[in-house]
Order: structure tokens, then sequence, then C-alpha cells
């Protein structure tokens, strides 16, 4: 057994983020390779947890899936977050959507990793940390809850 070194990690909750959608969504192909793009417009959100508070902006980005010929769906979203204090956030996410296999109850659900642009101060802590995150997709509204951690 190895001796635990710095090298180790460790997973901390940060905070949660919950983004509403609106029905302007498109779905267009096929591309090239038989692939198809989607569009989801974010139309505002959430944003709570121990180290980040505050929203998502309205109208600033949207969910780009693009879901390829083996059914796989490839995750990339772009959001203007604020924090309470006013502090623009830029949140780049991409994944994926885990779709249970054949026979499984479990709902679909989403592995991702976001990356983050922030000015100098208290939350530039984002734009140097390892964030990994889950969620899953909603209905009544249409919306995605997202879970994040800091890989300490």
């Amino acid at each position: 057994m190895l001796e635990p070194t710095a090298a180790d990690c460790r997973l901390e909750h940060v905070f949660d983020i919950e983004v509403h959608f609106g029905s302007d969504r498109m779905i267009f192909g096929p591309l090239p390779g038989g692939a198809s793009q989607g569009y989801t417009p974010a139309i505002g959100g959430t944003i709570t947890g121990p180290r980040l508070n505050g929203i998502v902006l309205p109208q600033t980005g949207a969910d780009y899936a693009r879901v390829r010929n083996d059914g796989t769906i490839e995750l990339e979203a772009h959001y203007l977050l604020q924090a309470d204090d006013g502090t623009p956030i830029y949140i780049h996410n991409r994944g994926y959507l885990v779709r249970p296999l054949p026979g499984e109850s479990q709902p679909a659900y989403f592995k991702l990793t976001p990356y983050f642009r922030v000015q100098e101060g208290p939350h530039d802590w984002l734009s140097r940390t390892v964030i990994v995150g889950g969620g899953e997709r909603r209905s009544d509204p249409d919306r995605s809850l997202f879970r994040y951690y800091a890989l300490l």
C-alpha cells in the first residue's frame, strides 16, 4: 500500500447550480459523420452553496449538446453567472450525459468538468481549482440541477 502523499485527492462540495431553460430549443442535423447538434437557451437560475452563491444571468448562454451516432451525448454549455457580491463569472461546462443501460430504472445523469473565468478578487479561486460535477435534468419547469466539487 502506498503512503499518503500530496498527490492524493479528495472532494469538497463547493456549490450547486439550478439552470432554467427556455422553450426555444433546437436540434439539427445530421452533421458530417451523422451526429446531431442541439441548442437550449438558459433563461436564468440560482447558485447556492458553501463557497459560492448568486444567479445564472438570464439570456447569457445555452447548452449545446452534440448527439453522436453511438447515442452518446456530449455536453457543452456556456453561461454567465453573477455572485451575490456582483462579480461576473463565466462558466464553460463540458461533459457527458450518461443514460441508463437497457432494463435499468435509474434516470439519466450528467458528469462534467467546468472551467471558469473570473476577475481577481474573492472568487478567483474558481480559475485555479479543478472542479468536477454531476447533475440531472428535471421538468416542470425545464431545468438542470448541478452539484460541483473541488478536487483537493
